[in-house]
């Protein structure tokens, strides 16, 4: 057996030395960065750094990582470092402060160093990357191009109408957005809030229309998809809810604001946890939301189990508004409710009590508003039990009929044309709620009474304009044939032949 000769001049257990130096750990910073461990990929590039803290690829690939794990104001710092003292023309870390930047939502800086990419690097591996996002800002910056001269005078008007909506003056609110809209069709944020205010009102079937045509026009706007999955909500129609949800799980908005409807709406949702990141996200970059951010944040706080924080966050909500101390709403969360939910049972009543077939028209016709499936079906079990006219009979299958629908029996066609009188009143009125339910009352009368007449209802604008005009004279409100025509694009013998009409049939 051979035996093994030592040295006794070398120590025993010395260790062979090997190189441990950034290229080391840039490699290793780089496996992991690959296996998607962001962490122990982070820890390593920093490794790399402090060895060459002058290295630009070793900086670049750290901002990359710190980017990637939320940490974009770092990431930025190191990035500018590199183009500004290192190395300028490492043109990617133009295209990846445009990214970082517009996380944040400084979407002007974030627009200056994407085409600053582009200038520098036409055939660079981010050029189709960064030219969409110069895409999407655009987007997201420039709703009101077209509306130059009068943006500031637009801006102060939608605010205005934003405030009479959060402080519940939701008629005055009502009729701004709709000359807003009327004036500027394609500013889609007044158009949302005209849903909302709709909504708050009870006209739900019209507040999901209004939020239905936005994303005809713009498609994917992310105001009309949460304000969508809320009516839904709100009616228990879950699988439209769910499939709006699958969307918006997906969406990773660059506007703060849209990132805090988003976190809004999933915990309006009950969807907690992914509330919670984009609320809690938002207010680690010291985002300042208002009473419903906070609010709403600490309800998801509280749901994921982060109570003290919850419990800071409702501090903040009770200073933004003292009276709702001691309501935190852990205790009993719910999400707002439309006006209109709370008048149903009173509805469904006046309904029961009233001898007035046209008020009894108008209660079907507010109950399908509000979208509440259950009242109208209540209605009409009732209807099986008790005396009614075949017409109010009739016109609850045609009001379910449009909720559901679901072709429950035939329906007069007389009736039909009768809903689209409404239709067209409801399109062109300006005027209060309380005004507008009057334009409707007369127009039922009109229609019980010319029913079985053979005067054509067919041409709805025409009746609509006679109806408007009658009622508002009625009412004293100043206002011309002329006028009233040009609203409804008809002629003012057509508008005179059609008051002649309700004169006689009142």
């Amino acid at each position: 057996m051979e035996t093994r000769k030592y040295n006794t001049n070398q120590p025993i257990g010395q260790l062979v030395q090997f190189s441990q130096d950034g290229e080391y750990f840039f490699k290793k910073g780089i496996k992991y960065y690959r296996r998607r461990d962001l962490y122990k990929a982070k820890k390593y590039f920093e490794r790399a750094v402090q060895f060459d803290p002058k290295e630009p690829v070793f900086l670049c690939q750290l901002a990359v990582v710190l980017s990637e794990l939320g940490e974009f104001e770092k990431s930025n710092d190191i990035l500018i470092e590199i183009v500004e003292k290192l190395e300028p023309e490492m043109y990617e870390c133009y295209s990846f402060l445009a990214n970082n930047y517009a996380y944040l939502g400084f979407f002007q800086e974030a627009k200056k160093y994407a085409k600053k990419y582009l200038e520098f690097a036409p055939d660079g591996e981010f050029y189709e990357d960064t030219e969409d996002l110069l895409d999407l800002l655009s987007i997201e910056t420039n709703e009101l191009d077209g509306f130059h001269d009068e943006e500031e005078e637009l801006i102060n008007r939608q605010e205005a109408a934003r405030e009479l909506l959060e402080n519940g003056k939701l008629e005055e609110a009502s009729m701004m957005l709709q000359k807003i809209v009327k004036e500027y069709p394609e500013f889609w944020s007044a158009h949302n809030n005209l849903s909302l205010a709709q909504f708050y009102l009870g006209n739900v079937s019209k507040a999901i229309k209004i939020a239905q045509d936005v994303l005809k026009k713009s498609e994917g706007n992310l105001h009309a998809l949460c304000n969508l999955a809320v009516y839904y909500h709100y009616l228990g129609r879950e699988k439209e809810v769910a499939h709006i949800v699958r969307q918006l799980r997906v969406v990773h908005p660059i506007d703060m604001d849209h990132r805090s409807k988003l976190g809004v709406t999933f915990a309006l949702l009950g969807q907690y946890e992914i509330a919670f990141k984009w609320l809690r996200w938002l207010q680690k970059f010291g985002y300042e939301g208002d009473g419903a951010f906070y609010y709403w944040l600490a309800v998801s706080a509280y749901h994921t189990n982060k109570k003290q924080l919850a419990d800071e966050m409702w501090q903040k909500v009770i200073k933004l508004n003292p009276e709702k101390k001691g309501a935190e709403p852990w205790l009993k969360v719910q999400a707002p409710q439309p006006k209109g939910k709370a008048i149903n049972h009173s509805l469904i009543q006046q309904f029961k009590e009233t001898d007035s077939g046209e008020k009894k028209l108008l209660i079907l016709l507010l109950l399908k508003r509000s979208g509440n499936v259950r009242s109208l079906e209540e209605i009409n079990s009732y209807l099986l039990t008790n005396n009614e006219s075949d017409v109010v009979k009739e016109f609850t299958h045609l009001m379910l009929n449009k909720l559901t629908n679901k072709q429950q029996l035939k329906t007069s066609s007389r009736l039909v044309d009768g809903l689209e009188v409404i239709d067209a009143l409801s399109d062109q009125c300006t005027w209060p709620q309380s005004l507008e339910q009057k334009f409707y009352m007369l127009w039922f009368r009109i229609l019980l009474n010319a029913l079985h007449s053979p005067i054509s209802f067919k041409n709805s604008h025409a009746w609509a304009a006679a109806i408007e005009y009658c009622c508002l004279r009625a009412e004293d409100q100043q206002v011309t044939q002329k006028q009233i025509a040009e609203k409804y694009l008809i002629s003012t013998s057509t508008l005179r032949k059609y008051m002649n009409y309700v004169t006689d049939l009142v």
